[in-house]
């Protein structure tokens, strides 16, 4: 491929846009250097995804990888001491999910999309499917210790003065007590459910959209093994609205309309339903945590991380000032069960 080559912005890898006359694509250069087989079989599991989804599903707006000259749809690559793996796929054009205008037929094309992924993902398996990661809702408890390392509250300054008169009492006791509740709770009910593998980041800055469709689904970096009910829940996160005020409605509102979308596509039963309740707000804890754990460790990208922090504190003392129970109960309601 011959074109001119325009570096994105990535978390960890190397990754370009590639463009020439008349067409686009997007490479991305993956440092293996640690651990270099459990990286290479992290890198290859996304790989296997992509190929997977074009041959099981067409449909589906995902990248195509684009095999090398050889036929091989990775490139290993060694110089200087390191080792790397290239991958070349096709580009999506369209606009950030994040920056649309949002509408219900939207939040549920999101879901259903969401919901042709899972059917197109069951029954799929990989060797690097078979891992975690601190976003893996599975193992929430994991967080005591990011939690521990917060000062205070549980609230960095720079986020409680994002919120000054709004910040909620009792933050940490709050996540702590969810916590709590995964260990007895929702721990035991994960352990006989279902498990296929799943996208896990299902939200706008990883959609585009075009009017009222999902037109792509990008970065299956953090996909891994877990049951949908923790896909739909992620999704459902990061659509809720609202003010604590309104938390019956205001609250869960959008985020109903993607498990309804969802549910049209992929039924969703009772079981499934008592997770998605516990596990929405399980990420709406997971990214107060998280963002301030990673932003006290890195100082130059605190702006960033923290950017969305504010809203997830309001959501999350929103949230609290319902049960499971009223959770669930809007959720069974919404899809007539």
């Amino acid at each position: 491929m011959d074109g001119s080559a325009e570096r994105l912005s990535a978390e960890f890898d190397d990754a370009f846009r590639l463009v020439s006359d008349d067409s686009s694509w997007f490479v991305k250069i993956c440092l293996t250097d640690e651990t270099v087989t459990a990286a290479s079989t992290a890198v290859s599991f996304q790989t296997a995804v992509l190929l997977h989804l074009a041959a099981a599903a067409p449909g589906l707006p995902v990248q195509r990888v684009v095999p090398a000259l050889d036929g091989r749809p990775e490139v290993p690559v060694a110089g200087n001491g390191h080792h790397r793996l290239v991958r070349m796929t096709s580009w999506l054009d369209g606009e950030l999910l994040s920056r649309a205008d949002s509408s219900a037929a939207l939040r549920r094309d999101l879901g259903a999309t969401l919901g042709r992924l899972s059917v197109a993902l069951r029954g799929f398996s990989h060797p690097g499917a078979l891992r975690t990661h601190r976003w893996d809702l599975q193992h929430l408890d994991r967080l005591r210790g990011p939690l521990a390392d917060l000062p205070g509250d549980g609230v960095l300054p720079e986020v409680a003065a994002a919120l000054g008169a709004a910040l909620p009492s009792g933050v940490r006791a709050g996540l702590e007590d969810y916590l709590d509740r995964f260990e007895s709770v929702l721990r035991p009910r994960l352990a006989g459910v279902p498990v296929q593998v799943i996208h896990t980041d299902f939200h706008g800055e990883n959609l585009l959209c075009d009017g009222s469709r999902i037109t792509g689904i990008l970065d299956f970096g953090d996909a891994l093994t877990g049951p949908v009910a923790m896909d739909v829940a992620v999704a459902a996160c990061y659509q809720l609205g609202g003010s604590a005020s309104d938390p019956g409605s205001g609250v869960l509102g959008p985020a109903l309309d993607v498990v309804a979308g969802y549910h049209a596509v992929d039924p969703l039963d009772a079981a499934d339903l008592e997770l998605i309740a516990d596990l929405v707000v399980g990420r709406v804890a997971a990214r107060i945590i998280l963002s301030q754990w990673h932003a006290m460790r890195e100082p130059s990208n605190r702006g960033y991380l923290l950017r969305r922090t504010p809203q997830a504190i309001e959501l999350f003392a929103a949230l609290r000032l319902l049960t499971p129970e009223d959770i669930t109960g809007r959720l069974r309601a919404v899809l007539s069960l």
